[in-house]
């Protein structure tokens, strides 16, 4: 990797403002772009991240625009430079516990015609079928 920590006055110009320095590129042909493999993107992108780096001391080394280095940023982190998407991880969330179901005989109506009475002593008393008031008052009045 360069030496791009030592940064003059004239570096830290916008590359948009001067011409470029060093050896010009001639594409040739009816191709008038450069193709970058994926490896000299990343090699670029590691580049201006590395520490004391500056992304556009890189782009001006390289001859790239920063918004070419922003763009290859952008899909590297997206997984589209590389083919591999990002993944974080996450530890599992509590699932909150339910209560526990009713049995489906609590859930069932009581017959018709059941009167069920509990007494204060704990004394139950079921009466099945059809029960007229003057047998339960007689039932009760007893047990009272």
């Amino acid at each position: 990797m360069e030496d791009v920590t030592a940064v003059g006055k004239e570096d830290l110009r916008s590359s948009h403002t001067r011409a470029p320095e060093g050896p010009a590129e001639v594409l040739t042909g009816p191709e008038r772009r450069r193709r970058w493999s994926t490896e000299e993107k990343l090699r670029i992108l590691a580049q201006s991240m590395a520490p004391g780096s500056s992304p556009s001391l890189v782009c001006r080394l390289h001859g790239i625009s920063s918004g070419q280095l922003y763009t290859w940023r952008r899909l590297f982190r997206s997984g589209e430079l590389t083919g591999f998407a990002p993944m974080t991880v996450t530890p599992d969330l509590e699932v909150p516990q339910l209560p526990a179901p009713v049995p489906v005989a609590d859930l069932s109506p009581p017959p018709i015609g059941m009167i069920e009475v509990e007494l204060l002593t704990g004394v139950k008393l079921r009466l099945n079928g059809d029960v007229d008031e003057a047998a339960l008052r007689r039932v009760l009045s007893a047990l009272s």
